[in-house]
């Protein structure tokens, strides 16, 4: 069968790239995936490998799911056993372990339910009828949850959650983000092949706001962790967040320490590419399957790195040979 035109560009030219998804369920995982036929799916490690031998990857991907949400876990290791799919799952061990939830779901939970008049909070009064100022607090916490500890953001979040079940009837167990996975699920996973179980970290705080003590210990301890649970050693990190901002200086060269590879949130293929600041192609339920497809031509293909090439040096030439190159 004839491949449409961006799909057919995608098989030519494609370098080997890794897919970051969050929450998603299966259904639009698989018509995303489809989308990008005859791209081949194979694990992480193959992935990184053949980048760092510097061996070809043109045609290959790898699937990497972030958080760890037990009911994406469920519905993504169905399709891709169904499909014979390798993934990647990347745990915030620390979520696992107590399933109190991670800061920035439980804002995106309870930010519908946020009455629109004013709470009295023990931090102060806040009057939420002005749209502006629920605006300003979600762009606020989105910047500190890519640069500040824990504590700056985590306890004023749960103040407004307590308010919004206080004040508006909607119960705390309604309010709950979805749970993280079992233990004793990533262990019965594990057995089989297809599926890898990797680190984010502990907290999922942003890794440039720890002192480096508190980081070393989260990249061992997650490591540790996972490894105890799976049997199999735990050798990828997914940043939390996965900006520059969050990632920061000191956790690339720290995590080199710990780990073959760690993954970030920018975009790009793997050719080349820094180990331990590996970009991602972030793909989301409500992508159409021509934007997953436009993605990968605009950001892995060996035409990107032309046009990149033609930005940095407008006054290049444009002689056959010189398309193809192997520069990022």
């Amino acid at each position: 069968m004839k491949l449409p035109l961006v799909q057919n560009m995608i098989a030519r030219t494609s370098r080997g790239f890794v897919l970051a998804f969050h929450d998603i369920e299966a259904q639009p995982m698989e018509r995303l995936m489809d989308a990008l036929h005859p791209i081949r799916p194979v694990h992480l490690s193959e992935l990184v490998q053949r980048s760092k031998r510097g061996k070809s990857t043109a045609g290959l991907c790898a699937i990497t799911v972030d958080d760890g949400v037990a009911c994406t876990v469920a519905t993504t290791t169905e399709l891709c056993r169904k499909r014979g799919w390798p993934v990647t799952f990347f745990l915030p061990t620390g979520n696992l372990d107590t399933g109190e939830g991670i800061a920035y779901q439980w804002w995106r939970q309870v930010l519908p339910f946020i009455p629109a008049r004013r709470l009295e909070l023990p931090s102060g009064t806040f009057d939420f009828s002005q749209p502006k100022l629920l605006q300003d607090l979600s762009s606020k916490f989105e910047r500190l949850w890519h640069s500040a500890p824990l504590e700056v953001y985590r306890p004023f979040t749960m103040e407004i959650v307590e308010a919004v079940a206080r004040e508006s009837g909607v119960s705390m167990e309604h309010l709950l983000p979805s749970p993280p996975v079992s233990w004793e699920t990533v262990s019965e996973l594990s057995k089989e092949e297809l599926f890898r179980f990797e680190s984010h970290g502990v907290s999922h705080v942003a890794m440039s706001a720890l002192s480096d003590d508190v980081l070393a210990l989260e990249l061992k301890h997650s490591r540790d962790t996972i490894r105890e649970h799976t049997g199999r050693p735990c050798r990828h990190l997914a940043y939390p967040f996965g900006s520059p901002m969050s990632i920061g200086t000191v956790a690339p060269s720290m995590a080199q320490t710990f780990y073959d590879s760690a993954v970030t949130m920018g975009l790009g293929h793997v050719d080349e590419a820094n180990p331990w600041l590996l970009p991602r192609i972030p793909l989301y339920s409500e992508n159409s399957s021509l934007l997953a497809r436009l993605k990968v031509v605009l950001k892995c293909s060996r035409l990107a790195d032309y046009r990149a090439r033609r930005e940095l040096n407008p006054e290049s030439t444009s002689r056959p040979e010189q398309t193809v190159s192997h520069s990022r």
